[in-house]
């Protein structure tokens, strides 16, 4: 590849030094945040089996009343050890077949946004900071995979409106880093869809 076809993938040095500057950031406030929640949360933990484990949560903030009729809203602190997907997804797995999987999904994952951000010009900015920060999550999530063999989930969210409530899985900063990417992705075919037009 010569160097002036890499300079049109990657775009201005600027531009991919801003990228790579969002995945370090990303992947160490995700990396920081699961190791404090580790340590201030984590009330004991067994040493060889990683399904034996104790934490607390902490109550962030709140509003109204969770005992009463109406409206409310909590965010706490919460530390669990997710050994599947999003959610909890597969965590029942055996484990020579969920570790293998998961790599080997990750893997897939990285060269899909490799892929991906190669096809995406410079000028979708947007675009190309979703692509870094999904990397940066799914980074994240596989250091944890890769060195605790389970992903530490530490967000917690309960609501109430209308009748109806959820209590939302844990999650953490990888998470909140995906999703975040995604919704650059599509906020970028929107923008561009709607230049097309006009």
């Amino acid at each position: 590849m010569t160097h002036r076809s890499l300079r049109q993938i990657l775009g201005p040095l600027p531009a991919i030094y801003a990228l790579v500057l969002v995945v370090l950031a990303s992947v160490a406030l995700d990396q920081a945040s699961k190791h404090h929640s580790a340590t201030t949360l984590k009330t004991w933990s067994h040493d060889e089996d990683i399904d034996l484990y104790k934490g607390q949560r902490l109550n962030i903030t709140g509003l109204g009343d969770e005992f009463g009729p109406g409206s409310y809203v909590s965010l706490n602190f919460n530390y669990v050890r997710n050994q599947g997907a999003a959610w909890g997804a597969l965590a029942g797995m055996r484990d020579h077949y969920r570790i293998p999987f998961f790599f080997g999904v990750t893997f897939v994952a990285l060269v899909v946004l490799g892929v991906y951000f190669r096809a995406t010009p410079p000028h979708h900015r947007v675009a190309r900071y979703g692509i870094a920060l999904i990397l940066s999550g799914a980074i994240g999530n596989f250091i944890d995979r890769l060195r605790l063999g389970y992903v530490v989930d530490f967000v917690d969210i309960h609501w109430r409106a209308m009748g109806w409530q959820y209590h939302f899985p844990n999650f953490n900063v990888a998470d909140v880093a995906i999703t975040l990417g995604v919704g650059c992705l599509l906020l970028d075919m929107i923008i561009f869809d709607f230049k097309a037009k006009k």
